[in-house]
């Protein structure tokens, strides 16, 4: 019988069959693969050894045809699913089409590994009680022999095929005594996860305080008041300057404070999770200080000048402020001067402009825009004289759940919102890059301060929480204060100035 007179389930040679197996690559184009190319017809009289084909297992159906893709294969492959060279049969039904659905992946063999482009995924090993894998759980330096490898060594990663020998037996037998040796020197202490406040009102010690007091009380304004007026703007500047370092734990860190935070400089910690009673801190300090600066502007109940003259001094501490490059205190003073309690007084703003002509140009023409260009993220270039960053943003990112806001955040109602939320992200990472930096700044520019101690003392936020809630409002929650202190405000706002 001639070869092409044969059909059905009579076998045929392979090589014969080219034309029967092209129409089968129309139907399973992705299925289809050459079993290999027809040798060249040999006369009868040569004598040529042909070595016999290897085995070519039929792959055609699986998705990970593509160059791109990992190819796995187990190991324990029945012969029944391949198709070999020297068989005679064909499948008796064509595999399905892989499925094009995204959602549809092919089972990955956790066994062998055949391509340099396979996904990278981590592993958690089990590591052992001794003291050698405590402290470097990387084997880069030995082999380390486990009970628990007995499985890792059914594993074939055939991506390198390079077979490492076993290290001497010095190496081997030293590792283990250096690694434990280290064990002490490079100690991790793992950090203290904080859930209570640094400041505390109640147990302040104070030289004007009390030890029960009354909200706003008249001798504590009088005498903050005088303290703020017999004061230059800078002097009063590094004041604030110095208590911002302490209480963002840049300066005056203790050993056990820097060994607690598993940092070096409360800037660190701020971008970390576990800076969240730190970044409520710095909230409290934020929003007590401006507070107590409109306070001190909304205070003045006699004429209109002391009331211009308290606002021409507030606004030149403000330049101080942001001169030695503390942007915190600097945002918080604008806070306090855009506050609408402070706004709405146009008879004071007016004589400010009339009175202190240069004054008043200096905050709308160098102040104002500098404080929202602070505020989109985009003034933090230059590392050189800044000492204490603006935060406030990042916090109210990482901190939305837990601290009351007032009203809407800048990014939230600005065409270019997430730009500017990006942009403070970013700003965060800076700010722990330069930590040192900035502590170095602080250092150089407070060098030869000698503070004096009531005026330290009444910018420390546990006497300004004291003073504007009293000994027992200050332990109130921190939304209830905000919202009662703000109604204050208000009224004294449209005592000075009634709405027309």
């Amino acid at each position: 019988m001639q070869n092409k007179d044969k059909s059905g389930s009579q076998p045929a040679c392979l090589d014969n069959m080219r034309e029967k197996r092209r129409p089968l690559k129309a139907h399973q184009s992705e299925s289809y693969l050459p079993l290999g190319s027809r040798h060249p017809c040999l006369s009868q009289g040569m004598d040529v050894k042909v070595s016999p084909k290897a085995h070519v297992f039929r792959t055609g159906s699986e998705p990970a045809l593509s160059p791109t893709e990992i190819r796995r294969f187990s190991n324990e492959a029945h012969p029944a699913e391949a198709l070999r060279g020297s068989d005679s049969q064909l499948c008796p039904r064509p595999p399905p089409k892989p499925s094009k659905a995204p959602s549809i992946k092919q089972s990955h063999s956790p066994l062998v590994w055949q391509s340099s482009e396979a996904n990278y995924c981590e592993l958690h090993p089990t590591p052992p009680e001794d003291c050698a894998w405590s402290d470097s759980y990387s084997s880069r330096n030995s082999y380390i022999e486990d009970q628990r490898t007995d499985d890792i060594e059914s594993l074939s990663f055939s991506n390198s095929e390079l077979s490492f020998p076993a290290l001497d037996d010095s190496i081997s037998q030293c590792s283990a005594t250096n690694f434990c040796g280290n064990v002490e020197d490079n100690e991790f202490n793992r950090p203290v996860y904080e859930t209570v406040s640094s400041f505390c009102p109640n147990d302040f010690q104070s030289v004007l305080l009390t030890a029960e007091n009354k909200p706003l009380e008249t001798a504590l304004l009088r005498r903050a008041k005088e303290l703020f007026t017999n004061n230059d703007p800078k002097t009063i500047a590094k004041h604030m300057l110095r208590m911002d370092c302490k209480v963002a734990r840049i300066l005056d860190v203790t050993p056990e404070v820097e060994k607690m935070m598993g940092v070096s400089s409360g800037l660190e910690l701020l971008i970390l999770p576990f800076g969240h009673q730190l970044r409520l801190d710095l909230m409290e300090r934020h929003t007590t200080m401006a507070i107590g600066i409109a306070v001190d502007i909304l205070g003045c109940t006699g004429n209109l000048e002391e009331r211009v003259a308290t606002l021409h001094k507030i606004i030149q501490l403000a330049v101080e402020v942001k001169a030695l490059g503390d942007y915190f205190a600097f945002s918080a003073i604008m806070k306090a001067l855009d506050m609408p309690q402070i706004t709405r007084l146009e008879q004071t703003w007016t004589m400010l402009r009339h009175q202190y002509t240069h004054t008043a140009i200096t905050y709308e023409k160098q102040l104002k825009p500098f404080s929202k260009y602070l505020h989109e993220g985009e003034a933090l270039d230059t590392q050189e004289d800044l000492t204490v960053p603006l935060v406030m943003p990042l916090i109210a990112l990482l901190e939305r759940q837990s601290v009351i806001f007032e009203g809407m955040d800048f990014w939230e109602n600005h065409d270019r919102g997430c730009e500017i939320m990006f942009n403070h992200l970013q700003t965060a990472r800076q700010v722990a890059q330069y930590a040192s930096v900035y502590r170095k700044n602080a250092e150089r520019i407070l060098e030869g301060f000698k503070p004096d101690e009531l005026m330290s003392e009444i910018f420390k936020t546990e006497f300004q929480m004291r003073l504007l809630w009293g000994s027992k409002g200050a332990l109130l929650k921190q939304s209830e204060r905000y919202h009662k202190f703000g109604q204050i405000l208000t009224a004294l706002s449209r005592k000075l100035e009634p709405p027309s």
